[in-house]
């Protein structure tokens, strides 16, 4: 609760005075005639809540000299939830949320009508709206936080609106105490994932069975959730960094790559390794695969506080561009975004792509991923080597220094694992 009521405050820090800021949690998404997908919060409402239920409203009012923070929730019907599932009590959504005043949905508009009317001196002189402007949150059916946008400008023309996602995502990218520790459990929890994947290779599975077997592993474990759906592609299939068929056999002498994480508290692990199925790299496997773990690990000492995702970039493309000219795998002449053709980081959180803005320099409590890769199309080798470092004041930490990936001991666990 602690965590909840600090990142609120830090949000009313960056509001002006005199200001309101509404946030949507969204509302459930139809994916057939009588069925929803599964819903999941807008993560900047969740981010300041910690409510994951739909139709819910966090609004905070700014006035000089005080602040007022109002949580609506849609009102508890029993019937509903016998239908549905559990739904939020207004005592459990304050003990969730650490907000005392709970309101029920249908209250908002005459509430914050309270708030936004210009002959109103309730909430003295407010002057201006923050809202999140994600065009595809949707609030009702049919009404997004866009159409929101239009009817407050055409009934409150005083109210100038301007975008919160900035300012949230501003805090977001800063993990505290808390967030870096459910992420080291998300971590942790993907290792003991790989690790079980790895006794199983060999077997003459297909990548689907593989990619199951991950997201069985979390569910059997304290029901832990997949981060983002698992890539499992061998031989050429990891060729497409986002390989979605996973419909090939997985062949003895492959490469497979994985691209996997799971969720702890709603923070993501994402990590990638590539093993070889037979237990041991062939030549031009350890060639590609010793060329981007030499580039991971250079970006990893690389990575501070100052230089931005643009900076890392560049050091990587360089950086691989002079290992493949040295082994003999590009020409001086080619171009490296042939065979490495996306970005080598990106922030990591509540989402596992998290809210960031990519030009603002690294600073001590952000965490990012480091994932060079080399894809080769005429040998059917894809590799990518993927951890999750925290931004220091010093050298960064990589927190996914548990999961092995060094060539040589990633042949002595293979090998161990088929005695």
């Amino acid at each position: 609760m602690e965590e909840n009521v600090s990142r609120r405050e830090n949000l009313v820090e960056l509001m002006e005075e005199n200001s309101v800021a509404v946030l949507f949690s969204g509302a459930a998404k139809i994916s057939s005639e009588d069925e929803y997908y599964p819903f999941l919060a807008n993560r900047h409402f969740y981010y300041l809540t910690n409510i994951e239920q739909e139709n819910s409203i966090l609004l905070i009012i700014k006035e000089i000299g005080q602040v007022k923070t109002y949580l609506f929730i849609d009102e508890y019907s029993e019937l509903k939830e016998k239908w549905t599932g559990k739904r939020l009590t207004d005592e459990e959504a304050k003990k969730l949320s650490d907000i005392d005043t709970i309101y029920h949905t249908a209250d908002f508009e005459s509430i914050l009508s309270l708030a936004l009317a210009k002959d109103n001196n309730q909430y003295g002189k407010i002057s201006k709206l923050y809202m999140d402007f994600t065009p595809e949150l949707k609030i009702k059916d049919a009404y997004s936080t866009l159409d929101f946008k239009r009817d407050v400008e055409q009934k409150y023309p005083h109210i100038v609106i301007e975008n919160v996602y900035p300012m949230v995502t501003s805090l977001r990218m800063k993990k505290s105490p808390y967030e870096i520790a459910q992420l080291r459990e998300a971590i942790h929890l993907t290792k003991l994932g790989i690790n079980d994947l790895l006794t199983r290779l060999g077997k003459n599975q297909y990548e689907w069975e593989l990619a199951n077997d991950f997201k069985y592993y979390g569910a059997s474990h304290d029901r832990h959730e997949l981060a983002f759906e698992t890539i499992a592609a061998a031989g050429k299939s990891a060729i497409c960094l986002h390989y979605p068929q996973q419909t090939e056999r997985v062949n003895n002498d492959d490469l497979i790559l994985f691209d996997l994480g799971y969720a702890h508290n709603g923070y993501s692990a994402d990590v990638s390794r590539t093993y070889p199925v037979s237990g041991k790299f062939s030549p031009i496997q350890k060639k590609i695969y010793q060329a981007v773990l030499n580039c991971n690990k250079a970006v990893i000492e690389y990575a501070h506080a100052g230089l931005t995702i643009a900076d890392l970039q560049k050091f990587a493309s360089e950086f691989l561009k002079n290992e493949c000219v040295r082994e003999g795998l590009l020409e001086e002449s080619e171009d490296i975004r042939r065979v490495y053709y996306h970005g080598v980081s990106h922030h990591l959180g509540l989402d596992t792509h998290d809210a960031s803005d990519r030009n603002k320099p690294l600073e001590p409590g952000n965490v990012i991923t480091v994932e060079p890769g080399l894809y080769f199309k005429e040998y059917g080798i894809g590799v990518r080597i993927e951890d999750d470092i925290l931004i220091t004041d010093g050298v960064s930490e990589v927190l996914t220094e548990e999961i092995k990936k060094e060539a040589d001991d990633i042949e002595v666990i293979m090998q161990s694992l088929r005695k």
